[in-house]
């Protein structure tokens, strides 16, 4: 409630009346309302009255509170406050701000005084400066010498100064130029070590970065202004959309002489003082910023590592190389794994290696060459016992080089790769500062790659982060855009060299922009002779001026069309011209709405045929009785879906217009994006459940979900099928199928095996990856929902608001239909109609079409009505879109919201034909205007923060604008952010702090009573203290392989015949007395022991590969532990979870893969027995277990042990087992 103030003296401040208040609010009288002390708000208006004096209004968090107060000190009350003058007091004429009550109400009181003290101590802090006579930017040497590289200095001794900002949590260097001022800022976060002390006569300060700083630039007067008050408000979200020209400019390196080493330099900084007083000033610093300090720094010499000369030699070096090879070794480089010097004095060697082994073999061993180098930098002196390798990089190459062993052909090339489905894909990431390489790595195939079979080394991915490998953030103060089309958009208009070759900017897959990654490709000749650009890739495409031919004015759009040749599909079968059908899409009768929007049909003998194809080239594949009634398809130049037709004959498609994007006619094969042959699980999550507790469905219900979740979780280290359970529930431990071999273990009686820290370590790390998922996501498993793809009812059979959903599960469930009243919606949900319930009609009736065909897991939609139901959640079509339906009571709204309408926006339109130049325009636009995901989250913020909820008009005008945001990667055309609403509140609720915070401002953060937030509050995260152990242990791993790379093989296999299997532990014993029901598994060739003792080496390589490139950490040598990759899981936290998601993502595809190809090299080639195959599992088994000390043995075990079991199914179904 408001109460109006009136005589405020002119000078009297908001603090000085809300102490005064507040002293009468919390004194014992009011306890009643609330144990602990009332917040209020003060609002002063600005114009004075007559007399001199002000107005103003105080908001109290309740009506009681209010009447007690006026009580005593209204227009009757004999009480009086003063503030310089009594201060008068009434009841408002005018009802409260709800935004400001809801802030009272939520928001703890936070004495002004204290906030002040806060301010003060941070100027304070800011004013102690440290005098900088000379900032030099390195190397750290092996040998304990800082290398500088860069340096400035000034005549005069004072260079510039260097503050600390507390609120910010950052040192910023400040150097003087002639017209601007240079600016390094230092994250506390980004500091990996940091040492202060004298060196010889001069005060040095040493840090050690885990990334480079960020480079800024600003005029003079600027310095030191907008760090108060002004950052106080940018941090609580006020200014968030307060669109206001930038004062400081961001930049690749520090000064423009900085520019050429900066890529390799910036993480070693080395700073000469003025004083040794200096120097004081800085250690006070670093213990108000609680950063711990060393007392010792490296001594400095001038080795000029990355002079111009030695860059310009190293780059003519590449040159004369191969170009896989030169990738390989200026990843290392990049790396910051080695500086040029040292790859240099290598030279002889290498050339000698290729010359007398081949260019594969060098391949191979730069990629395994990594592994010790980056183990160099793990040395710790509480691990004396594995101190490192002592000697240089060449001696270090000399040493692995003797004892390397080339793996076989068969290695090098594994089975599993089929050049139509998988390739070997490079990598590139580009952030601020560096450029970092890695791969190649087998990825999922597109149209354009298949065309180039001989030629995939010459296209890269590249992707556009932060220095933290984040999604690239504004910050509003810095002009942000300037500096990505200074840094992200020159490469994409000018190119980029690597190795000495040149890559232009190609194309991207929309799923791809949306991970701000771009194709780039360098000019080849196919072995045909024919030349290929850039240029010439896009024209073999198709034509794109058909059937619309204002397509090509519209940069976003062309782009999006190009994008369908690269989307990562599978090349199943031909299809001749009179095999493919042309017909109508279904319209409604004003033709506004498209009932068919996306999907043509498929005969049930193509769908058979694609699917034979699909799995013949997937020898791995799960056994299958019967087809996908589904396809997500690229052909020619359409897109979309294809369901079955049970009417068509013969092998036949049909399209229709609203798939035809383009004109392709040469290309005559089918790719496939998705195979729909089961359906997929469904999980809540916050904005659905924000959506579904306002339309009706109480908080207990979402409660109930997550509490059986949590117990499933902490279960799940019980028994060995309740950990597989919990595994396949997340979809972890999928790549190495521990879903699979953890119950073929629980079935031959064996217990969780606890004395194994490996099993524990990797169960811990599923564990918390599911509280972490439920915590901050509310990805909330449900039973008997399931996620289905959309298709449409083409023979008019259901009516309006009908539904037709046949479910036919994997996990044994009997299948069935859905009959009734089912919520159907898609997501993303962000509007309250985005939720509906549709009506199922259950089993087909006899005379129905879906007697003949029911489209197994797949969600049929009526083609009758005013409006597509896809159409109304939102704004989905039938292209391949996933629904989610439940039948379950419980979760179904009490009410349905009416859809929003989904204007599509106008497109972005040139008046001319586009060019790839303005595609790489849009695509550098598109890194500093991609708002849909600060649209999501600040509809999310303001629906809690709001008393209307999801109802807000500012929810309402967020979910217009969401729609805009999806739909601009099409149409060219940006959501302005001064159209995004701001919060109603500077503080925000508890649920949104970041992960990385483990300690809640209650002045920025208020406990949410939305159902999400009382949620995220019943879960505590357990602390993963085994992570630090598992990283320790891994380091002592990878430095014994490096120290031992290749033992003697005479020596493995003695070992391998010694061991008694026996006297191993339980898993082995029972294993092994499994194995023996088939073979005998006691000796054992030689030459098979020596062949897996390779396959082991050549996996755990391309593991350490894996674990290196899908850290979240930027800092040099650093990895992802075994047991995070088995699972599948990132256990690092992270403020932008996407990114760890994304990590996730392409860290579990690589790892299937890889465990793909290892598993058929184990099994042997095609047509080998399965009790050969038995036997070679076993053999691969006790090799993981005898080199179980070694990196990446244990999960090459599981793997073996995978294919243990698989060998024994087979034999035992080929002799009539089942």
């Amino acid at each position: 409630m408001d109460i109006f103030i009136e005589n405020i003296p002119s000078n009297a401040t908001r603090e000085q009346l809300k102490i005064a208040i507040a002293n009468i609010i919390h004194g014992p009288e009011y306890r009643v309302h609330s144990p602990t002390p009332m917040n209020l708000d003060i609002t002063i208006f600005r114009k004075p009255r007559k007399n001199g004096t002000k107005c103003g209004v105080v908001t109290l968090p309740s009506v009681a509170v209010a009447n007690q107060f006026l009580a005593t000190h209204g227009p009757s009350s004999t009480q009086s406050i003063f503030v310089g003058l009594r201060l008068l007091f009434k009841r408002s004429n005018k009802p409260p701000r709800s935004n400001i009550v809801e802030e009272v109400r939520r928001m703890p009181y936070i004495d002004p005084r204290i906030v002040e003290e806060q301010e003060l101590r941070s100027q304070e802090l800011l004013s102690h400066q440290v005098k900088i006579a000379c900032l030099q930017f390195g190397w750290e040497c092996r040998d304990n010498v800082f290398s500088v590289e860069w340096e400035k200095s000034q005549a005069d001794g004072v260079l510039g100064d260097m503050v600390y900002n507390d609120e910010r949590r950052e040192f910023r260097i400040y150097m003087d130029g002639t017209d601007r001022v240079h600016i390094a800022v230092i994250h506390i976060a980004q500091i990996a070590s940091v040492g202060s002390n004298v060196d010889g006569t001069h005060p040095v300060i040493c840090f050690s970065l885990r990334q480079p700083p960020t480079f800024e630039s600003d005029s003079p007067r600027h310095t030191s202004e907008g760090l108060g008050q002004n950052l106080i408000e940018k941090l609580l979200g006020l200014n968030l959309f307060d669109i206001k020209p930038p004062k400081r400019r961001r930049h690749a390196f520090f000064h423009q002489s900085h520019a050429s080493t900066a890529m390799y330099t910036s993480s070693a900084i080395r700073i000469v003082c003025k004083s040794r007083a200096d120097l004081q000033t800085f250690r006070s610093l670093c213990g108000e910023a609680h950063v711990r300090l060393d007392n010792s720094v490296p001594s400095a010499e001038y080795r000029r590592l990355f002079s111009e000369e030695v860059q310009t030699q190293f780059t003519e070096w590449l040159k004369t190389l191969s170009w896989k090879i030169a990738f390989q070794l200026e990843s290392i480089v990049r790396k910051l794994l080695a500086d040029p010097t040292e790859l240099l004095l290598c030279r002889g060697r290498i050339e000698r290696m290729i010359s007398d082994e081949g260019e594969p073999y060098m391949i191979a061993f730069l990629r395994y060459f990594a592994t010790p180098l980056t183990a160099w930098f793990w040395y710790d002196e509480e691990e004396d016992e594995d101190r490192p390798f002592a000697g240089s990089v060449d001696e270090l190459f000399a040493q692995c080089a003797s004892s390397f062993v080339l793996p076989t052909k068969k290695a090098l090339r594994p089975a599993a790769i089929d050049p139509d489905n998988l390739f070997d894909c490079l990598h590139v990431t580009i952030s601020p500062t560096r450029m970092q390489l890695d791969g190649p790595y087998p990825e999922r195939s597109n149209r354009v790659m298949r065309s180039y079979p001989h030629n995939h080394d010459s296209f890269l991915r590249v992707s556009f982060v932060e220095e933290s490998k984040l999604q690239i953030r504004l910050d509003p103060e810095v002009d942000g855009r300037a500096f990505i089309k200074a840094r992200f958009g020159n490469f994409l208009h000018e190119g980029l060299i690597i190795g000495g070759r040149k890559f232009n900017f190609l194309a991207y897959s929309q799923s791809a922009l949306k991970e701000h990654a771009v194709w780039f490709v360098k000019d080849f000749i196919t072995p045909e002779g024919v030349p290929v650009t850039a240029q010439s890739i896009i024209a073999s495409l198709g034509d794109f001026t058909r059937p619309d031919p204002q397509l090509v004015y519209c940069p976003a759009r062309y782009a999006a069309r190009i994008s369908q040749a690269f989307t990562a599909t599978d090349s199943s079968t031909e299809v001749e011209a009179e095999e493919i059908f042309r017909d109508e899409d279904i319209l409604d009768p004003t033709g506004r709405w498209n009932f068919t929007d996306g999907v043509g049909t498929i005969s049930r003998e193509m769908a058979i045929a694609v699917w034979k194809e699909l799995r013949k080239k997937r020898r791995k594949a799960r056994r299958s009785t019967t087809y996908p009634r589904a396809f997500q398809v690229r052909f020619q130049g359409s897109k979309g879906m294809l369901s079955v037709d049970h009417r068509l004959e013969g092998k036949v498609i049909t399209l229709r217009p609203s798939m035809i994007k383009f004109e392709a006619p040469e290309s005559t094969n089918i790719e496939i994006a998705r195979a729909f042959d089961k359906p997929g699980p469904f999980y809540l999550n916050r904005p659905l459940i924000m959506i579904l507790e306002q339309l009706g469905v109480p908080y207990e219900t979402f409660e109930a979900l997550q509490d059986r979740a949590v117990r499933d979780a902490q279960n799940a280290v019980r028994s060995l099928a309740r950990g597989a359970r919990l595994l396949e529930a997340y979809g972890l431990g999928a790549s190495f199928k521990l879903t699979s071999v953890m119950l073929s273990l629980d079935k031959m009686g064996i217990d969780p095996p606890t004395d194994d820290v490996f099993y524990q370590r990797m169960m811990d790390f599923a564990v918390n990856h599911v509280l972490r998922e439920l915590k901050h996501h509310a990805r909330i498993p449900v039973k008997d929902a399931w996620n289905l793809v959309g298709v449409a009812d083409i023979h008019g059979y259901l009516n309006e608001g009908e539904v037709f959903i046949h479910v036919v599960p994997t996990d044994g469930q009997q299948p069935f239909f859905f009959e009734g009243q089912t919520l159907i919606t898609r997501s993303p949900t962000i509007h309250p109609g985005d939720v509906q319930v549709a009506r199922a009609i259950g089993a087909p009736p006899p005379d129905s079409p879906f007697a003949n065909e029911t489209l197994r897991n797949c969600v049929v939609f009526s083609t009758k009505g005013s409006r597509p139901l896809p159409a109304c959640l939102g704004g989905g079509d039938l292209d391949g879109d996933v629904y989610c339906a439940t039948m379950l009571p419980e979760l179904r709204p009490r009410t349905t919201y009416e859809p929003a309408r989904y204007t599509p926006a106008l497109k972005k339109l040139l008046d001319r034909p586009s060019t790839m130049h303005d595609v790489a325009d849009f695509v550098t636009e598109y890194l500093y205007s991609d708002s849909l995901g600060l649209i999501a989250i600040q509809w999310l913020l303001i629906a809690d923060q709001s008393t209307q909820g999801i109802f807000d008009n500012d929810c309402m005008l967020l979910s217009d604008l969401h729609s805009d945001a999806v739909d601009y990667p099409k149409n060219g055309n940006p959501v302005s952010l001064q159209r995004i609403p701001k919060l109603k509140m500077r503080a925000k609720p508890d649920w949104n702090a970041p992960e990385t915070v483990t300690s809640l401002d209650p002045s920025k953060y208020y406990q949410s009573q939305r159902a999400i937030g009382r949620l995220f509050r019943a879960i505590d995260l357990p602390a993963v203290h085994v992570i630090n152990d598992a990283e320790r242990e891994q380091r002592r791993r990878l430095r014994r392989t490096g120290q031992n790379a290749n033992p003697d093989l005479d020596e493995i296999i003695n070992n391998f015949h010694a061991a008694d299997p026996l006297e191993d532990d339980e898993v082995t014993v029972a294993v092994y007395e499994r194995v023996m029901d088939f073979i005998a598994a006691g000796r054992h060739d030689d030459d098979l022991i020596s062949e897996l003792w390779e396959l082991f080496q050549q996996y755990t390589s391309q593991l350490h590969s894996i674990c290196t490139s899908h850290t979240l950490s930027n800092k040099r040598g650093a990895m992802l532990t075994e047991e995070e990759v088995i699972i599948g899981t990132i256990v690092a936290k992270c403020s932008q979870p996407r990114k760890r998601k994304d990590l996730m993502s392409t860290m579990r595809e690589r790892t299937a893969t890889l465990a793909q190809e290892v598993g058929l090299q184990i099994e042997g080639d095609e047509g080998t027995l399965p009790y050969k195959s038995l036997e070679r599992a076993w053999v691969a088994y006790r090799i993981a277990n005898l080199e179980d000390d070694r990196f990446g043995a244990r999960s090459f075990g599981w793997v073996a042990l995978g294919e243990v079991f698989d060998a024994i199914k087979k034999i035992e179904e080929s002799e009539g087992y089942f």
